[in-house]
């Protein structure tokens, strides 16, 4: 192929560059083999940047055929970061390690002179630049050439021979010439274009992952995790699938919402950070974030005040900080850290993914709260029905016990009595323990030559044959009960459990405090529901109002029956009513409405 004005890889004819009038027929041999020797370079290019993708590895397969072209022994290609508004090293070519990575900033070295005139430039001793950065090449000649895409420089050529190569070998200085600089031209051209088209792979590459990441947060909020595992999980996949070198997730402390606590992080976070962080939402980015309720996005760290550098954290550039919102309330952040500057891109990824978060959040919460809560109302069940049941069993065994000296010296029968009936209690007690029990371990076995009483009675024979068997234990010194249930149906069995357990709470307080000769039971059911009324023709007592409320019972358990009485009722939707004065007795009434799915 023959270079030709109309070749995108056209290079200037001898002409331009040195005269070859009078040149002998070797030097013409020499100049062709040269150009072929160029042509088979400049076919390689071609091939080279078609071929590969990858930026890093792209920009230094092309910045060794331009060395090789230009007959170079050293050089550089940077990028330009407009947001920091410097040159930053990403592929070198016979150069030190530590050339890698290197920043320009206006002015500085060939690259910030270029960064700054746009233009490209010829040096005979690269110690002429304004501001050197190597003071190892100081006699070195150089060209700097910027990359250009769409009027707007991009990127950076850098290209030099070793001076003290040719001193030591006794050859002419190097030198480059205009030829060169338009031959590098030609190279910044197409490297701009495989530089963009490498940006559009890189960008359509990160663009999958993003999606990639939103599909595995998905994954993890809705397995059973618990919100620790949950948020370990996700800032490692943040960190594996976007390559952010740090990443840290940093919840409010719901007991001091003006405190950030930081203890779930990925990357190189987990080498550095250990333990719990605990930072103000007045300070640092992250705060900043909390307090805008707005994404904050820094490119430049060094030059943000409200930056708080963590130790140990090294190349640290950039940060990213998403809050994670839950509507109008800020539940925490998610912070990412990088050497590379973010966009807008990176910050709507992070948006979405803050947003899975902030569900998850607020689901894990409510799901431990409602474990809490029923583990609350679990304790609160288990303490009504030990008061209720196993309690008034043994109070009574308690006054039988006090009962049998005086009874044993009074009459031997009635002392016999006595302790039959405390046997009988004893029993009962223990029957109603192991009901509990084996609400608590249903796979427990149980006694089977315990008498069924209670509770475990209200479910096999139902809630009238209970209190049945319930009165029937009264001996001699209690009040005679009178149960009328000719009304009643039976009902679903957590109403048949409740009305037994109110009546039995009711039924002890007269025992206990009532000094009654006589009571009555009524209970009916009809389609407005079900109604429990328990009256006796005790002491009575003056009702006081008590938050609205008729006044409590007062039962040697300090007051729990009254409360318990009217909790069980009220959780099925039904009133407990209180009605006594002194002399007339008391009256207990316990109402229960009707639910859809009817009686059993």
């Amino acid at each position: 192929m023959v270079p030709t004005e109309n070749n995108p890889f056209h290079m200037p004819s001898e002409s331009q560059d040195t005269q070859v009038t009078g040149a002998t027929g070797a030097d013409r041999a020499d100049e062709v083999a040269r150009l072929v020797r160029s042509q088979a370079t400049l076919l390689a290019f071609i091939e080279s940047i078609s071929a590969e993708l990858e930026l890093r590895p792209l920009l230094t397969r092309i910045l060794r055929y331009a060395c090789e072209l230009i007959g170079a022994d050293h050089g550089t290609i940077g990028l330009v970061d407009t947001a920091r508004n410097v040159v930053r090293t990403e592929a070198i070519y016979n150069m030190p390690d530590d050339e890698l990575g290197a920043e320009m900033a206006p002015g500085v070295g060939i690259a910030g002179q270029v960064l700054v005139t746009g233009a490209p430039i010829v040096l005979n001793r690269y110690g002429d630049v304004s501001q050197p950065s190597r003071f190892d090449s100081l006699d070195n000649p150089v060209i700097g050439m910027p990359i250009a895409w769409h009027g707007c420089m991009i990127g950076f050529f850098g290209i030099g021979s070793h001076a003290h190569v040719a001193a030591r070998e006794g050859r002419e200085p190097p030198h480059f010439t205009t030829r060169d600089l338009d031959r590098l031209a030609v190279f910044a051209r197409h490297a701009a274009i495989a530089i963009e088209n490498a940006h559009r792979y890189q960008w359509e590459q990160q663009r999958t992952e993003r999606l990639g990441l939103i599909a595995r947060i998905g994954q993890i909020i809705t397995a059973n995790l618990s919100l620790p595992d949950l948020l370990q999980r996700a800032v490692d996949a943040i960190h594996e699938l976007l390559g952010y070198p740090n990443v840290a997730i940093a919840l409010l402390d719901p007991a001091d919402p003006a405190v950030l606590v930081l203890n779930t992080v990925g990357g190189s976070y987990k080498q550095i950070l250990e333990g719990e962080y605990r930072i103000p939402v007045s300070e640092g980015l992250m705060g900043a974030a909390v307090r805008s309720r707005q994404v904050v996005l820094v490119n430049d760290v060094d030059a943000d005040p409200r930056h708080m550098p963590t130790p140990g954290a090294v190349g640290i550039t950039a940060e990213l900080v998403v809050p994670i919102r839950l509507g109008d309330r800020v539940l925490g952040v998610l912070n990412v850290e990088s050497g590379q500057a973010f966009d807008d891109e990176d910050a709507a990824s992070l948006g979405i993914v803050a947003d899975q978060l902030a569900v998850a959040i607020e689901n894990s919460r409510l799901y431990e709260r409602g474990q809490y809560l029923a583990a609350f109302e679990e304790r609160q069940r288990l303490a009504r029905d030990l008061h209720d049941s196993v309690t008034q069993h043994i109070f009574g065994m308690n006054l039988i016990a006090q009962s049998l000296g005086p009874a044993a010296r009074r009459d031997p029968a009635e002392a016999e009595r006595r302790i039959t009936r405390l046997l009988e209690l004893s029993g009962m007690a223990l029957s109603e323990m192991r009901a509990l029990l084996t609400e608590m371990r249903p796979d427990a076995a149980g006694d089977e030559d315990l008498a069924l009483t209670g509770i475990a009675l209200v479910r096999r024979s139902g809630l009238v044959e209970a209190l049945r068997a319930h009165v029937a234990g009264f001996t001699d010194g209690e009040p005679g009960v009178e149960l009328d249930a000719r009304t009643y149906r039976r009902q679903a069995p957590d109403v048949e459990e409740a009305l037994f357990r109110i009546a039995q709470e009711a039924l002890a307080n007269v025992v206990k405090h009532a000094k009654a000769a006589r009571v009555i039971i009524r209970l009916s059911a009809d389609e407005a529901g079900a109604r429990l009324y328990v009256r006796d023709d005790g002491v009575g007592f003056r009702p006081r109002d008590h938050d609205g409320e008729r006044a409590p019972v007062r039962t040697a358990s300090g007051g729990l029956g009254l409360s318990s009485m009217r909790e069980r009722a009220q959780a099925l939707g039904g009133s407990l009513e209180v009605r006594s004065a002194p002399r007339r007795g008391t009256v207990v009434e316990a109402r229960i409405p009707r639910r859809n799915e009817g009686a059993v």
